[in-house]
């Protein structure tokens, strides 16, 4: 079995849609519900504490074979220990390193966050980014939630684009997690 570690609800979301978009192209098999694999951690710093991890530990090698990390790196600002890019690279290899699973381990960290990383996917995008503009909206929000929001509100059949280039690098991580895997 594979296990999907990500930060909150929305990631979730995200994931179970993408993951069903994957299936529905037959890009992945093997899975009915997703739900049961992707497990919320409840915040990023949750997510990187080992201590979170200790009922994890007890099904490593034995049900779990793979797993992949999903998470955003923030703003360095916002988070001096592993905030930015590079520190949360080096916080997710550290929990790796302590950890010492011995199965296949992957990561995938969102450039700020979730919501920054759809607004680069977007059709309109510069229509979405003036809108922003125009209402201030980065002073309410800087994390772009509420310009997504307001998207998938306009866009409900269709709130991402997966056929985007910026989705190839998580879709081939999510492919490669499925690999092989048999449930």
């Amino acid at each position: 079995m594979v296990r999907i570690f990500c930060e909150g609800s929305d990631d979730k979301t995200f994931l179970r849609l993408l993951l069903n978009d994957l299936k529905k192209s037959n890009e992945i098999t093997g899975f009915e519900n997703f739900d049961s694999i992707i497990k919320v951690m409840g915040g990023k710093s949750k997510l990187l504490n080992k201590e979170n991890y200790t009922t994890t530990n007890k099904r490593i090698g034995k049900d779990i074979q793979k797993i992949l990390f999903v998470f955003d790196c923030d703003f360095s600002e916002d988070d001096k220990n592993c905030g930015g890019l590079e520190a949360s690279q080096k916080a997710i290899e550290e929990l790796i390193q302590i950890l010492d699973w011995k199965i296949d381990i992957d990561y995938y960290i969102f450039n700020k966050n979730l919501d920054y990383f759809i607004i680069d996917t977007l059709d309109k995008k510069d229509d979405f980014l003036g809108c922003e503009e125009c209402f201030n909206l980065k002073k309410l929000n800087k994390n772009r939630k509420i310009l997504t929001c307001i998207y998938k509100s306009l866009y409900p059949k269709k709130p991402f684009d997966f056929s985007h280039q910026n989705f190839n690098e998580l879709k081939q991580k999510l492919k490669n997690l499925f690999k092989e895997e048999k449930q």
